[in-house]
């Protein structure tokens, strides 16, 4: 009679173990949905991360641009927030920053993708992103493409 209750009591823990594993299985396929959702309409609402490739090729020439400082770039160039060039490229990695501050990319994908473009195009855009925070008085104005390119020169990163 014992070994009927030791094999009862077996079953009926591996059944609970069983439910419990589906339940849990079950709640990381709902998360993993929610979040690939949540990703795909970011990325409907927000223009500059349906750029393509042809359009950022395009843009990426504003990193071949001769400039000493915003000044110097307002002369030659004109206003940075009317540059079709300086807007695609921003814009489109601030869109990336945004998605990886919410953790709706990893940034393994996106060094993977985008290896060393991020770096040039933040450390060439800077002195002019600073500047307009400071000309019209917008101090997060593209806060995310910096966050991005924080986030991709962390040790773990730069490695690879």
């Amino acid at each position: 009679m014992g070994d009927i209750m030791d094999i009862t009591l077996l079953s009926t823990i591996l059944l609970d173990i069983s439910i419990l594993a589906g339940v849990v299985f079950a709640i990381l396929q709902m998360r993993h949905a929610i979040k690939t959702q949540n990703t795909g309409l970011v990325i409907q609402l927000n223009p500059a991360l349906q750029a393509s490739a042809n359009d950022l090729v395009e843009a990426s020439k504003i990193l071949n641009r001769e400039f000493t400082s915003y000044e110097d770039y307002l002369d030659k160039y004109g206003d940075p927030l009317f540059d079709k060039a300086f807007i695609t490229i921003s814009a489109y990695y601030d869109g990336l920053g945004f998605l990886l501050h919410k953790r709706l990319i990893d940034s393994d994908i996106i060094e993977y993708i985008l290896t060393g473009g991020i770096t040039d195009a933040w450390k060439k855009l800077k002195p002019l992103i600073i500047e307009m925070r400071k000309d019209r008085n917008l101090p997060e104005l593209l806060k995310w493409f910096e966050y991005l390119y924080e986030e991709m020169k962390k040790p773990e990163h730069l490695a690879s």
